[in-house]
């Protein structure tokens, strides 16, 4: 099947599907997404594959979603209600967890940026492996909203840590996500793909259906403690933070003003405070 938004290659048991709009460092459009569900859809149906990789083209994984004004249909989202936003965002969470549930192995290969929603992508893969200068962070909260996942933050790495970047915005690499347990494993930048295949290669000598049990018996640990219904208030409550004048001044810097100047809006005060310190 073709794509405009994705690349898809499967062969010795592996799917690769690659996130393929390098000129916006792989930011999430409507079309993205549903393109990265099709091929995702693709890989489930295929009985020789065994595993999925996905992966970033050019040069970053994903730096969130795309968030750029787009004339009329930026207008007709500022006329959602908080009850229709709350609907729209507790849907795109029970998305996301759709994920969680395919019955094969998703891997994250990540480089560059995993930024935002970016995390919403590489949170719901089994695995994550990332090059160590890869940048992880969620900047979102200073002014946008939460991630609805919030990529699993909170149960992947200790949750004083977690709460810390989430409160902060703060970025982290890929070597530090790894010894925080958001990563399983860094490799130099040049080693990534050799190493991500090697490694995959090996999980694909199993048996899907042995994949598939051995999945599922490892995320209901987490289901039994209502993973899904955390994730799904976590639309709830992004919900509340777009009701919130923070988000308002952003959208309207954005529109009149231009993402970059919304941006360094919201950026300003952090880094202005680091330039003090």
């Amino acid at each position: 099947m073709d794509y405009t938004n994705v690349l898809y290659d499967a062969g010795e048991h592996i799917a690769t599907i690659t996130l393929n709009r390098p000129e916006k460092l792989n930011a999430i459009s409507d079309s993205l997404r549903t393109d990265l569900e099709g091929a995702l859809r693709e890989a489930e149906a295929d009985h020789e594959v065994r595993v999925i990789i996905i992966k970033g083209a050019g040069r970053s994984f994903c730096s969130g979603y795309d968030i750029s004004p787009r004339g009329p249909e930026d207008a007709r989202r500022q006329e959602r209600t908080l009850a229709t936003d709350r609907a729209g965002l507790i849907r795109s969470a029970q998305r996301w967890m759709w994920m969680w549930s395919l019955p094969k192995p998703i891997i994250a290969q990540v480089h560059g940026y995993c930024i935002a929603g970016g995390n919403e992508i590489a949170g719901m893969c089994d695995i994550i492996y990332a090059a160590d200068d890869a940048t992880f962070g969620q900047p979102q909260g200073r002014a946008l909203g939460i991630a609805i996942t919030m990529g699993l933050w909170p149960i992947k790495m200790p949750l004083s840590k977690a709460k810390e970047l989430l409160f902060t915005g703060d970025s982290i690499t890929g070597k530090e996500a790894e010894d925080l347990g958001l990563v399983t494993r860094s490799f130099p930048a040049d080693k990534l793909d050799e190493e991500v295949r090697r490694i995959v290669a090996r999980m694909a000598l199993t048996p899907v259906e042995y994949l598939g049990v051995i999945k599922g018996a490892a995320n209901r640990y987490y289901e039994l403690m209502n993973i899904k219904g955390a994730v799904e208030q976590g639309g709830e409550l992004d919900a509340i933070y777009h009701a919130m004048p923070g988000y308002e001044e952003f959208s309207r810097i954005s529109r009149e003003q231009g993402l970059k100047a919304a941006l360094d809006w919201r950026d300003r005060p952090f880094r202005d405070y680091r330039g003090a310190s």
